[in-house]
């Protein structure tokens, strides 16, 4: 099993599945930006980690807690105007949950 596989598999156990958000991570509008921010971090000498997403990441962040990542895929679909096929969009949600995951933005 290489790196690809258990990725595959890690993504895999939420497909159909409705996940939340860490209840310690909020969104903020910074000057027309996106930004994830981690409210438990130590803000230590006034500094903080911002994690910045697109419109796109700002949609899959609204619609994480209604919704698993076939639904959140759908309706980025139905949103984008552009010819792009539903597998890439979904493969494009899933990795980025998996990033929220990872960071442990999602439980």
């Amino acid at each position: 099993m290489n790196d690809c596989d258990i990725f595959k598999n890690e993504n895999l156990f939420w497909v159909g599945k409705i996940m939340n958000k860490n209840e310690n991570i909020i969104l903020r509008n910074i000057h027309g930006a996106y930004f994830l921010v981690d409210i438990t971090d130590n803000f230590q000498d006034d500094k903080c980690t911002l994690y910045e997403i697109n419109e796109i990441g700002k949609v899959i962040w609204d619609n994480i807690n209604n919704n698993g990542i076939d639904e959140i895929a759908s309706i980025i679909y139905d949103l984008i105007v552009d010819d792009i096929e539903y597998s890439v969009i979904h493969d494009d949600v899933s990795s980025f949950i998996d990033l929220l995951i990872k960071n442990n933005f999602v439980v």
